[in-house]
């Protein structure tokens, strides 16, 4: 008896494999359906995986895009991120796979929130971020428009400089600041302070040097110094951008004599030799 059950049970699943296994079939077009999700499912589950791989070993999916392609692709991850923060547009340059950030944000929250997002960006391997917050004293977010309060002498001085050596009147307060705080990068923190401490209020915050995560380093040269604010400045001419640098930091010089001669001694030669160019010494 048990031996004839087992030929029947035997005959009958041979049967219904012949069945599932008959091109055509509705058992054999429902088996083939179900398998093809399995394995869609088993890829999309393996591409997951190799993205977390990504993530947490610190690496990033196309690594060798293209500088121009990765600064749109930031620009449009950017899109939403100032929508909901009402922030101006964030100034991208991007410099072999390092992001450099300029711009207006409201509050620290808002420049590590932008900060964060650019470097969760694949392909970014590091953020250089001249983000500037809070907004100038009597600014507002841009959905409520702008308040202007008149300027220290000594900022005038450097808005004069500026706009002498080639820059736009509406543009001299943003270059200004690109070449402010690229330069102030090259300081001790303890040097940068004392000489802010010789400044007005209005010109201190733009001296804040850029917050990095990963990626770039100060600027040792001239040359480094103007193409790094080139890259964070969209608003300096390209072809006056060494005259206007030199014009605005001499300005500075000027503005902390008492700090002069400390400050070349912290700067490399090339940059020192920029420095002391001022036509008052």
């Amino acid at each position: 008896m048990r031996r004839a059950t087992r030929h029947l049970v035997a005959g009958t699943t041979a049967a219904g494999m012949a069945v599932l296994l008959r091109p055509g079939s509705t058992a054999n077009t429902c088996a083939r359906r179900g398998l093809d999700h399995a394995v869609r499912r088993l890829r999309h589950l393996e591409g997951r995986l190799r993205g977390l791989d990504y993530r947490l070993s610190g690496r990033h999916p196309d690594p060798d895009v293209v500088d121009n392609v990765l600064a749109d692709r930031i620009r449009s991850t950017l899109g939403r991120v100032e929508r909901r923060l009402d922030l101006p547009h964030v100034h991208v340059m991007v410099e072999r796979h390092v992001a450099l950030l300029h711009g207006e944000v409201g509050s620290d929250d808002d420049a590590a929130e932008v900060e964060r997002t650019v470097a969760a960006v694949p392909g970014v391997v590091g953020v250089e971020s001249y983000l500037h917050p809070p907004l100038t004293r009597g600014d507002t977010r841009p959905s409520a428009g702008r308040v202007v309060h008149p300027p220290s002498p000594a900022l005038v001085r450097l808005v004069e400089a500026a706009e002498g050596a080639g820059v736009p009147a509406t543009a001299s307060r943003a270059v200004i600041r690109g070449i402010l705080a690229t330069f102030a990068d090259r300081l001790p923190p303890a040097q940068r302070a004392h000489m802010s401490g010789h400044l007005p209020p209005d010109v201190r915050p733009l001296l804040t040097p850029p917050r990095r995560i990963a990626g770039a380093r100060p600027p040792r040269t001239v040359h480094d110094l103007v193409g790094r604010i080139v890259g964070t400045t969209a608003e300096l001419p390209l072809e006056r951008a060494e005259q206007v640098t030199a014009a605005v930091i001499g300005v500075l010089a000027e503005l902390v004599p008492d700090d002069a001669g400390d400050v070349a001694a912290v700067l490399p030669p090339d940059l020192r030799a920029l420095w002391q160019r001022s036509p008052t010494r």
